[in-house]
């Protein structure tokens, strides 16, 4: 036998294909004005209830296509389970919803040991989220911002709020609210996005999770993609990872 022999020990078995935790939002698709070419109706991705769809570029739906074949493609996204339910790609294993929240099965099931480790976390958080809401909702007269708590079998999950003009709107919200929130919640902000999620609940300890229950992704080979830099802690569990041109993460490459 060679060192290369597929049958040494912890090397995966001959013919399995590898597993790739990917982001989704701006790393497969994105919404139709920040598309670098022109919108094309056959490469819709995912729709949204306010009309704000998104969409593939050529090179993303032949990427997309290619890996769905050669991969075992699990999404892990800040999508709820809803939102996620839109997505038009053809996801047929593990999903994980709503920042690491929810994790479903390939048939679509909530893997229970992980939902009762989140409902103790959002519980403790329910009452910061809610007024993290309350407080935004003071400072949108004007109508400048959407916001909401994402929420998932009747637990408060997480708080986004995103401008309905301009992304430097979001400035004037940014502060006060990273100061309401305090270090029970984890902020980030990325573009048009801002978010405050509770501590514990987040895309790299659901994909650490799902890692340790399913022995055959944990001895196979894992790669991982995304766009932000709240995606790097769950893309480091990974043998390898995949970061899109002109994402904030390389951006933030790029400055070093």
């Amino acid at each position: 036998m060679t060192p290369t022999d597929a049958s040494l020990p912890g090397r995966p078995e001959s013919g399995q294909r590898p597993v790739l935790f990917t982001d989704l939002d701006d790393t497969l698709f994105q919404t139709a004005r920040k598309m670098t070419e022109p919108v094309c109706a056959s490469r819709l991705a995912a729709e949204a209830t306010n009309g704000h769809h998104s969409y593939m570029t050529g090179s993303q739906a032949a990427l997309t296509a290619w890996l769905l074949k050669a991969t075992c493609l699990v999404p892990v996204t800040a999508r709820s389970t809803e939102a996620l339910s839109r997505c038009r790609i053809a996801f047929d294993s593990w999903k994980i919803a709503s920042n690491g929240a929810v994790i479903l099965d390939p048939d679509g099931r909530i893997e229970r040991d992980w939902s009762h480790h989140i409902s103790r976390l959002s519980g403790a958080a329910e009452a910061g989220l809610e007024a993290l809401n309350a407080e935004t909702a003071k400072h949108n007269g004007a109508g400048r911002f959407r916001h909401w708590v994402v929420r998932e079998e009747g637990r408060s999950i997480y708080f986004c709020v995103k401008s309905n003009g301009e992304e430097a709107w979001l400035d004037d919200l940014e502060g006060f609210l990273r100061l309401l929130a305090g270090e029970q919640f984890v902020y980030h902000r990325n573009g048009n996005n801002l978010s405050f999620t509770p501590q514990g609940i987040s895309k790299r300890a659901a994909v650490a999770h799902l890692i340790d229950i399913r022995p055959e992704i944990r001895h196979g080979i894992i790669l991982a993609m995304g766009d932000s830099l709240t995606d790097l802690p769950f893309m480091q569990l990974a043998n390898m990872m995949m970061i899109p041109p002109g994402s904030q993460v390389a951006s933030a490459i790029g400055k070093e």
